[in-house]
């Protein structure tokens, strides 16, 4: 009966979207989904250029990645075959997860249409305001030191420019073409 009191509680601490979903069988499908992403990030990276180890084609990074990530979904697939999960539940469809995918869904489409840091940099403000509801101060300050990181990595260490984005020109051009022409 206590078990049974907890469960509900546990329920009602997930949020309303919530549904309970065996342990085993989260595993497995959240693994699943990993090796999926992984081979797709291998396929794909195979269609690019390597390079060499001394300078790394466009494809070298997201191949290693993808297999990095493939090995950790199949030692997840391992142990879940393996029955290194027990017999608890866990809950599918969390708010935070939502949010996360919906964020995520946002900078894939956004990521090469506007500036990467403002895109990045709003992901980043979105997932601490929404996610760890941190205060609007500390979301603000930890954007902009995150997205000042970001370019310190790819444009002075790794000397990379990531895209600029097509939105400041738009946004200009769209400005101009309401301004009023010709002499004051």
């Amino acid at each position: 009966m206590v078990a049974d009191r907890e469960a509900r509680s546990d329920a009602a601490d997930q949020g309303a979207w919530a549904r309970p979903v065996s342990a085993r069988l989260g595993e497995a499908i959240v693994a699943l989904a990993l090796l999926a992403a992984a081979l797709f990030f291998i396929w794909q990276a195979a269609l690019l250029p390597f390079g060499r180890v001394q300078l790394p084609g466009p494809g070298f990074f997201p191949f290693a990645l993808g297999i990095v990530l493939g090995l950790f979904a199949l030692a997840i697939l391992y142990g879940t075959w393996r029955g290194a999960v027990d017999g608890s539940v866990v809950f599918a469809g969390h708010r935070d997860v939502l949010i996360v995918l919906a964020a995520l869904a946002g900078v894939a489409f956004a990521f090469e249409r506007a500036a990467t840091y403002v895109v990045l940099g709003t992901f980043t403000g979105l997932l601490l305001l929404l996610v760890a509801r941190a205060a609007l101060w500390r979301v603000v300050l930890g954007a902009t030191l995150g997205m000042v990181a970001v370019w310190a990595v790819f444009r002075l260490a790794l000397g990379v420019r990531l895209p600029a984005g097509e939105f400041w020109q738009q946004l200009v051009d769209a400005i101009a073409d309401k301004l009023p022409s010709g002499p004051f």
